[in-house]
């Protein structure tokens, strides 16, 4: 995409091309993908943006954060984007709700999907030792087909969280939990409870 073209391609697409410079992250991106004119291009459409569109943004926007430490968009229309990002409802799943209760078997208290100040919402945030870390339950969605490579959404999140939040996070794999699903019934929370305080004991050194 050159700039001179910029008016060729709708507000969506550009949308799509700046979200998909923040995940990968590229300096060699980071001029083009914060050029004022693309900027302004974007915040001139931004009343015709649907929900979805406004998050990609407002991650975009949090790239800059990242990068020069500063908005890319007005004040206005950040505080848009970040209320609509942070009020976006999100589904409990089985999975976070049987981690959340081998946490609270080995007694630690967690807080279930926690805002953050980026706008991220958390599964889990714990504190350990003082320590508050963000625990992330992640389901196949969150990964790409059948490999266990994080897709670009969730690399995406887990940096941001890291460098905006300063918090650290740690992910239970769908596939990691499994294994104790199969285990006899008696020993499911047992071994849960095992499984994360390993997992919480590497980070927190609790």
């Amino acid at each position: 995409v050159a700039l001179p073209r910029l008016h060729e391609f709708n507000s969506q697409a550009l949308v799509n091309t700046v979200w998909a410079y923040a995940v990968l992250n590229y300096p060699s991106n980071f001029k083009f993908g914060t050029h004022p004119d693309l900027v302004k291009l974007l915040v001139s459409s931004v009343d015709t943006y649907n929900d979805k569109t406004l998050c990609q943004l407002h991650q975009w926007n949090l790239w800059g954060k990242e990068r020069i430490n500063k908005s890319l968009l007005p004040l206005d229309v950040s505080e848009h984007c970040l209320k609509v990002f942070s009020s976006t409802k999100v589904s409990q799943s089985r999975l976070q709700t049987d981690v959340a209760r081998a946490l609270q078997s080995i007694g630690v208290a967690c807080k279930e999907e926690a805002i953050l100040n980026s706008g991220y919402s958390i599964d889990l945030l714990v504190s350990i030792n003082e320590k508050e870390i963000a625990i992330e339950v992640d389901g196949p969605s969150h990964f790409i087909g059948k490999s266990k490579k994080p897709n670009g959404k969730t690399r995406l999140k887990r940096r941001q969280i890291r460098a905006l939040d300063n918090l650290e996070v740690i992910s239970v794999p769908y596939w990691e939990w499994d294994a104790i699903e199969e285990m006899p019934e008696g020993d499911k929370l047992k071994g849960g409870s095992r499984y994360l305080e390993k997992l919480l004991g590497k980070v927190g050194n609790c």
